[in-house]
């Protein structure tokens, strides 16, 4: 439709001068045509009927349409769990944001398909979980999408700092930027929170802001605000001096460093090699920048270059190969392998690591890469920072009576969810493979861990055999029973042939 059309239905074709005729006419004449030039289109006109009609924001009701696309056209499949009420809307979108540099349409069949049986095939799970699984099998089954996000994300990098429309007299920094650099930031700001006593009287948010300011103006550590070290910090030639031994009471959990490895699975991790001593700390005025830490679980055939599976970057989720190969680099590593199927039997009365409370640094490594977050159903704290809970409970008095210290009587739980289990009447409990499940004081029954870092990293622990004889059995008699309704519909057919 051309500029006179669009104007006449708009407009009533009056003008209030000569001059406005001739100037419309030349406008005409020349070929102009403001709607194609500044005019919406027909996505942004529905943007805002859709906005108007539910009283939502532009970027809501944006989300809204391209999620309605979706169902009817690229994630059929996925939508039919949502309108089941297997998935809600956060999760629905989850899958749309994470899928939507799919551009081959058998591509975005398969995976379509995929994350259906995925979705149908296990519990309810945390967003982090679900997360996850969606970024594995867009991996597996659509690995171009995987270079394209790269390239979206490396354009995509920004950082903007604007004032708090809340609170006079503060801003808020806001920035976008690859998986790999902002672990690699977020590490930096939390090594160098670290590195005070523990007398220091700032929060940790406080100290990685502090950190933050520090690494602006080109300094490698921070102050220490401590009693000892607040006199020291006014004479000029005094440095404060950093007790090493006091990192631990700081911040809890977390070994330093950052990946395991399970037969195939790596993580390296600074602290979970036991020979190495800890690195002296320095003072903030002429000590090199502690060194970051963070956790990474990656096949040990990725790392190596034979083949392009992702990795597990914790508090950021799936990250491709590359990635993972880059933040590896120069990463001090630890290789453990997964445990056996049954653990070795101990003689009684010989002290064994299963008899003693606190596990040890690469059993630690072993249960975290064997999961994703908190085992508690829809909790998403990182797996890296949180407990080890002992599911069946450990016996002080006599440990060979109580719960062992092994991976199949270990999980992670945040300390919110451990102080929950621990003093209230929730239940818990561990199957042979691993799966938590949890039974609320009024007795219903969730599981905790539907996707784990087992179903990413699969020789991390055993999987459930397929020709499991109940389900072969339960398979059997649901086939016989499909084979007698074909044959019965078969000779209703043949007894009543059309018309009927």
């Amino acid at each position: 439709m051309d500029y006179a059309q669009r104007r006449a239905e708009t407009h009533s074709g009056e003008l209030d001068s000569i001059e406005a005729f001739e100037h419309l006419s030349a406008r005409v004449a020349a070929g102009e045509n403001p709607y194609v030039q500044f005019g919406p289109n027909g996505l942004e006109q529905a943007i805002a009927e859709v906005g108007a009609t539910l009283t939502v924001t532009p970027a809501e009701a944006k989300d809204l349409i391209e999620a309605g696309d979706a169902l009817r056209y690229r994630l059929c499949f996925t939508g039919h769990a949502l309108a089941c009420g297997r998935i809600d809307k956060r999760r629905f979108l989850i899958a749309l944001k994470r899928t939507d540099l799919i551009t081959d349409d058998e591509e975005m069949q398969t995976v379509d398909a995929h994350l259906a049986e995925a979705i149908f095939a296990r519990a309810p799970m945390s967003t982090a979980r679900f997360t996850a699984m969606v970024d594995s099998i867009v991996a597996k089954w659509a690995p171009d999408a995987i270079r394209r996000r790269k390239e979206r994300v490396e354009g995509d990098r920004k950082v903007t700092v604007t004032p708090d429309r809340f609170t006079p007299g503060q801003s808020r920094i806001s920035g976008t930027l690859p998986d790999a650099d902002a672990a690699e930031f977020d590490a930096r700001l939390s090594s160098m929170a670290h590195e005070v006593h523990a007398g220091d009287p700032r929060t940790l948010s406080n100290r990685r802001v502090d950190a933050l300011k520090a690494l602006a103006r080109g300094e490698a550590a921070i102050t220490c605000r401590c009693d000892d070290c607040r006199p020291a910090a006014t004479e000029p030639d005094a440095a404060p001096d950093f007790d090493a031994t006091t990192l631990d009471t700081v911040e809890p959990p977390a070994p330093a460093a950052a990946m395991v490895e399970a037969d195939t699975v790596v993580d390296p991790s600074a602290d979970v090699v036991v020979d190495d001593p800890a690195d002296p700390a320095a003072s903030a005025s002429d000590s090199p920048a502690p060194r970051a830490t963070f956790h990474i679980v990656v096949n040990l055939s990725t790392l190596i270059g034979l083949d392009d599976d992702p990795a597990f970057l914790d508090r950021h989720g799936v990250i491709d190969a590359d990635a993972a190969r880059t933040l590896l680099a120069e990463a001090r590593r630890t290789y453990i392998h997964p445990a056996p199927e049954a653990p070795p039997v101990s003689p009684p009365g010989a002290d064994s690591s299963t008899t003693r409370y606190t596990p040890s640094k690469k059993l630690q490594a072993l249960v975290r890469a064997g999961e994703l977050c908190c085992t508690f159903p829809g909790c998403n704290a990182p797996v890296w920072q949180i407990d080890l809970d002992h599911t069946e409970p450990f016996d002080h008095a006599d440990p060979r009576r109580g719960g062992p210290t092994d991976a199949r009587n270990l999980k992670p739980l945040c300390r919110f969810h451990h102080r929950i289990k621990t003093f209230t009447s929730w239940q818990d409990h561990q199957d042979e493979f691993q799966t938590a499940w949890f039974t609320t004081p009024t007795g219903h029954m969730f599981v905790g861990n539907a996707f784990s870092g087992r179903d990413l990293f699969n020789k991390l622990f055993p999987r459930r055999p397929p020709d499991h004889p109940a389900r072969d059995r339960l398979n059997t008699q649901r086939d016989n029973g499909f084979r007698r309704q074909q044959r019965a519909e078969k000779r209703w057919n043949d007894a009543n042939p059309p018309p009927f």
